[in-house]
């Protein structure tokens, strides 16, 4: 009778560990796709934040690059206006000069 206790005693506790051993075995692979899950949901985060660091990137260079423009643009326009006002300076110079010299060849010429 002893040996039937023991028998059973031996089989419930094979069944216990049985039973503990499915059970870390569930843990284990609920575990498994919790991990799965945050690091598809982590990684799904850096893919947007990511995006999201482009967008702001390409926009701040497009930024930059238009404010570039306009500055090569002002720049341009300034040495354009100062080369006109030269050649302004430069023509009522020659017309001057003209003037006094047509006036000098006629003293020569009508004196």
């Amino acid at each position: 009778m002893e040996a039937k206790v023991e028998r059973l005693q031996g089989e419930r506790l094979l069944h216990d560990l049985v039973d503990q051993e499915r059970n870390l075995l569930t843990k284990v692979e609920e575990a498994k796709a919790n991990a799965k899950r945050a690091v598809e949901q982590a990684t799904a985060e850096a893919a947007a934040l990511l995006d999201a660091a482009k967008a702001k990137a390409e926009a701040l260079a497009q930024a930059e690059a238009e404010a570039g423009r306009k500055e090569a643009e002002a720049a341009h326009q300034s040495i354009v206006s100062a080369a006109r006002d030269a050649a302004e300076a430069l023509r009522a110079r020659a017309a001057s000069g003209r003037a006094a010299a047509a006036k000098k060849v006629l003293e020569k010429v009508l004196p």
